[in-house]
């Protein structure tokens, strides 16, 4: 992995750069896969394909819709937003979530999502 500051190597697991001491995937300067020079607007790296969207912000955002932890959607909802939540995290319609779940034994424990706090998921 490279540094998306200063373009340097540095380890997987490495919370920052020792080069620079800034964290390794923050930047959008070089590609974090193969170390190549990259222009600010660009979002994919022209060499090896890779995205070069920072993780938890969107094209131009400011990152604040990066939550931790598990939510129910405010607006994505059947009963009580779980699936939308669950959905909107992971990246999957909401839909297969519930069609997967209404299969799996156990589904009072659907209902343990009333202790999860809401959030708004339309973009």
């Amino acid at each position: 992995m490279y540094c998306r500051n200063c373009g340097k190597e540095v380890n997987e697991n490495a919370v920052a750069c020792i080069s620079c001491g800034v964290a390794p995937l923050t930047e959008k300067k070089y590609c974090h896969e193969c170390g190549v020079e990259t222009n600010e607007n660009q979002v994919i790296c022209v060499k090896c394909g890779v995205s070069l969207e920072i993780k938890g912000k969107k094209s131009g955002g400011t990152g604040d819709d990066d939550t931790d932890g598990f939510y129910r959607s405010s607006d994505n909802k059947v009963i009580i937003g779980l699936f939308g939540g669950l959905g909107h995290k992971w990246g999957l319609n909401p839909w297969i979530l519930r069609i997967i779940a209404f299969f799996i034994p156990g589904w009072p424990l659907y209902f343990l999502g009333l202790l999860l706090p809401k959030k708004p998921t339309k973009e």
